[in-house]
């Protein structure tokens, strides 16, 4: 059964666990938090001990969450890559990348460890759940770490397709626009483009004109949450299918209401290639994965029959 197992190092001159960990997981509140520390479903050093606990640097956390209903979702997945230390696959559009709010067992780093028997994986990046294509992971903590330190520091090249709703502004759209957390919204995960916000720089570039929408290729040059969806709201031409961005709020929090089960699409955001020195060999490795499936749900959504020869490329 999935567990999460956290080395705690000391962050303040005091923090409680029930502190802790509504600090540094915030996919619950802090009467979640509490109320699955006092059921014993949080240990440290193996034991399970009050909310009010003071940790100490050193002490073993681990949570091993209760068994509840979990989301449906799309296991399939394709192997674009793999040696005895790197494995990249072709995720659905219906899988968080790793544990996540209500998605904790099902989720792809947990699915890929039993299907492979793998003992260690660890995602070196996230997509979110919508977000089909190109996923990373490693298969040590060394290498991990290694190629976490060059997706911080801008080494590893990303590119993704996607379809924005709407006619691009352009053949190009370079925008340099900070983006921090949209403090006005209820929605917590929700971030917007704030003058006081973190740098972010996302390239749109025009592939193909579509019905209503366009088909862009994106380059990121900084790592943001949310960051191709929220710079796409702010020039006028979200992400199609986004049920967070572009739309009033109140749509959002109904979805999620509802079991995320009142739409019958997700967002059209396809991670199309990935540009990355492999971590022992230092040989520069490329990978890709074609837009193909965004085009074609696209093309399924609007009742609209188009050539997709030539559309299916990331470049």
């Amino acid at each position: 059964m999935p567990k999460l197992s956290f080395q705690y190092v000391r962050q303040h001159l005091t923090e409680t666990l029930l502190e802790f960990l509504v600090r540094r997981f915030k996919y619950h509140g802090l009467m979640e938090w509490e109320e699955r520390i006092l059921s014993g479903n949080v240990l440290v050093n193996g034991k399970n001990l009050r909310p009010e606990t003071l940790l100490r640097t050193g002490h073993k956390i681990v949570y091993e969450p209760p068994l509840v209903p979990e989301p449906e979702v799309d296991t399939g997945y394709a192997v674009l890559f793999e040696d005895d230390v790197l494995l990249a696959v072709d995720k659905s559009g219906n899988i968080p990348t790793s544990p996540s709010g209500k998605y904790w067992r099902n989720c792809l780093v947990h699915h890929l460890k039993e299907e492979r028997g793998l003992e260690e994986l660890h995602a070196v990046h996230r997509l979110d759940r919508e977000t089909s294509g190109i996923n990373l992971f490693t298969k040590s903590k060394d290498t991990a770490r290694s190629l976490g330190r060059d997706f911080m520091e801008g080494r590893v090249g990303k590119i993704y397709s996607a379809v924005l709703r709407g006619r691009l502004p352009g053949s190009e759209v370079l925008l340099n626009a900070p983006i921090a957390r949209d403090e006005a919204s209820s929605i917590h995960i929700r971030q917007k483009v704030r003058r006081d916000g973190r740098p972010a720089q996302t390239r749109y570039t025009l592939v193909s004109q579509l019905s209503g929408a366009a088909l862009v290729r994106i380059a990121t040059y900084t790592g943001r949450t949310h960051q191709i969806r929220v710079h796409a709201e702010y020039f006028g031409c979200p992400v199609w299918g986004d049920k967070l961005y572009g739309r009033e709020e109140e749509d959002f929090i109904q979805w999620v209401a509802n079991g995320e089960r009142n739409s019958t699409s997700r967002h059209l955001l396809h991670a199309a290639e990935l540009t990355f020195s492999h971590p022992q060999t230092g040989r520069r490795i490329q990978i890709q994965s074609p837009p193909k499936v965004i085009l074609e749900l696209y093309s399924r959504e609007n009742g609209q029959r188009f050539n997709l020869e030539g559309l299916d490329s990331p470049h």
